[in-house]
């Protein structure tokens, strides 16, 4: 009898015991899945169809954004594991209030998700986006209606979370004399970096307040001269990022040459001055180079005391250029103690690779400024409706220096549609248009805007073109205005042989070939191509 009782309970053990790891079983199916569960399924094998079927059965647990697929990938995850991860974690829905991000949107729209669906989930995010032309292109591209678009930008209260995104960012570019180097690709690595900055430029989130240091630009002699470890300049001050901007801070990255020496940690020092203007700011620094520091700084404790100063939600990153292999932990130190990433880019392509994953990061994690929308004083010069030559600059002079063959610019736009200011109301100002090939003409004399407001006008109003054909080699092809005689003519416009193209305002002229008048009071119409 005893014996029975002893075989019962343990039958009763033994089925509470099951059916107690059935229970967790089922609830575990019910979980949200977790990163660590996920991969211990790709390490048991388990086949794509099932942990599909999990990802999407039960949701995903942990955020999929880029760092978290590089580990599951690592981990042996297939492309269509990696698919349904993106796919749950752009359907995971948000917990209410929680802010969404420019990146969210993009990815929902580029899913199809309906946008009913992202509007309900934007109603319950209080970020407010101050979105840049290029974002509004790429949102556009992707299915954005103008209702979205509108809704995206429409005035919320910003949360905590929305308050981390950076509104202020830093670069560092080294100029060091190593920099001369060439890579495998038979450019230097100045030449190299200078084409990708100058991409992560365009990339940037107009708005975004940007500073960029360079250091190394500068060498003395002798080799111990102390001024070259101080050799660290801001090249742009802390200051909102615009079309202009981009324009400018790119035409000066382009005339950076290699020299010096390599003060890193002076370097991030300045940087971390110039973002320190906006305390209250959270911001991000982004580091390339292609060494260590030469100057007995210490850019790992730099990092590590600008992160203790600023809100650096975005950190310390580092694009180690070329190093050698010895160099890379400590250049990764600098990074780990500035909260940020380090990239090893061995080559152009992987400098291109690197500075491309941090300029969509960058957008990612972007808040633009906020814009004051005050009524600019400007001028834009839009694309013309006609074909022109080559235009290289568009500038503002002061009209009683405009004749002069030395004169101050008072600004300057490279391409049509920019806006070019016009700082008083009451001076007078003269608008050329410099062609690559040929005399600069203007478009606009004693010009002036009283009232805040933008002036468009379309080129091909003004311009007219002039064609010399012939034949034989021409030494001297020139336009004159009508009636000017004498020895020292003023020359509109200037060719270099047949069949190119000058361009001139509208208006009488005569043409001279190697000295020889061949055209009288010929009449230029605006938008039209006269040929001789």
């Amino acid at each position: 009898m005893r014996t029975c009782q002893v075989f019962s309970a343990l039958v009763l053990v033994t089925l509470f015991v099951a059916l107690n790891s059935m229970a967790r079983l089922s609830a575990a199916e019910d979980q949200q899945l977790k990163e660590e569960g996920l991969r211990a399924l790709l390490e048991l094998k388990i086949d794509d169809e099932v942990i599909i079927g999990r990802i999407k059965k039960s949701g995903l647990a942990f955020a999929g954004d880029e760092a978290a697929l590089k580990r599951l990938t690592e981990a042996g995850a297939s492309p269509v594991v990696i698919a349904a991860v993106r796919e749950a974690s752009a359907k995971k829905p948000a917990a209410s209030g929680a802010a969404i991000t420019y990146a969210n949107v993009l990815k929902l729209l580029q899913l199809e998700i309906p946008e009913e669906q992202i509007l309900k989930r934007l109603a319950k995010s209080p970020t407010v986006f101050t979105l840049g032309k290029e974002q509004l292109a790429d949102l556009r591209a992707a299915g954005a209606s103008e209702k979205l678009l509108a809704a995206l930008q429409a005035a919320r209260d910003i949360p905590p979370q929305a308050a981390e995104l950076i509104t202020n960012f830093a670069l560092v570019l080294d100029c060091s004399g190593s920099m001369r180097d060439k890579v495998k690709e038979g450019e230097t690595k100045m030449e190299a970096a200078k084409r990708v900055v100058a991409d992560l430029i365009q990339k940037i989130p107009e708005g975004l307040n940007v500073t960029f240091v360079i250091y190394g630009h500068e060498v003395f002699a002798p080799a111990d001269d102390p001024r070259n470890c101080q050799a660290v300049k801001v090249a742009r001050p802390l200051s909102p990022l615009d079309v202009s901007g981009k324009s400018e801070l790119s035409r000066l990255v382009a005339g950076l040459e290699p020299t010096g020496a390599t003060p890193i940690a002076l370097s991030l020092k300045v940087a971390g001055e110039e973002l320190a203007k906006d305390k209250e700011a959270f911001c991000g620094i982004v580091l390339i180079t292609d060494g260590l520091e030469s100057c007995k700084g210490d850019p790992v404790a730099e990092a590590a005391a600008l992160l203790a100063k600023l809100k650096l939600s975005f950190g310390v990153n580092v694009v180690g250029f070329g190093v050698k292999a010895d160099e890379d932990a400590p250049l990764k130190a600098i990074a780990d103690a500035g909260k940020g990433k380090y990239y090893d880019a061995d080559d152009a392509a992987a400098l291109a690779a690197s500075i491309s994953a941090i300029a969509k990061e960058l957008k990612a994690n972007a808040k633009t400024a906020e814009v004051v929308d005050v009524t600019r004083r400007a001028l834009r010069i839009l694309q013309p409706k006609i074909e022109l030559p080559v235009m290289e600059s568009i500038s503002l002079v002061p009209e009683d220096e405009a004749d002069s063959a030395v004169y101050t610019m008072v600004g300057s736009v490279t391409k049509y549609g920019e806006y070019l200011n016009v700082p008083s109301s009451s001076k007078k100002y003269a608008v050329a248009w410099q062609p690559k090939e040929g005399v600069r003409v203007f478009l606009k004399r004693s010009f002036s805007i009283p009232e805040r407001r933008v002036v468009d006008i379309q080129p091909e109003t003004i311009l007219g073109m002039i064609q010399v054909n012939g034949t034989g080699k021409a030494k001297d092809i020139y336009v004159v205005k009508a009636g000017d005689r004498g020895a020292f003519v003023t020359r509109i416009q200037t060719a270099k042989k047949y069949g190119d193209i000058m361009v001139v305002p509208a208006g009488k002229y005569d043409i001279y070939v190697d000295g020889n008048r061949i055209e009288e009071d010929l009449e230029v119409v605006a938008g039209k191509l006269q040929r001789l």
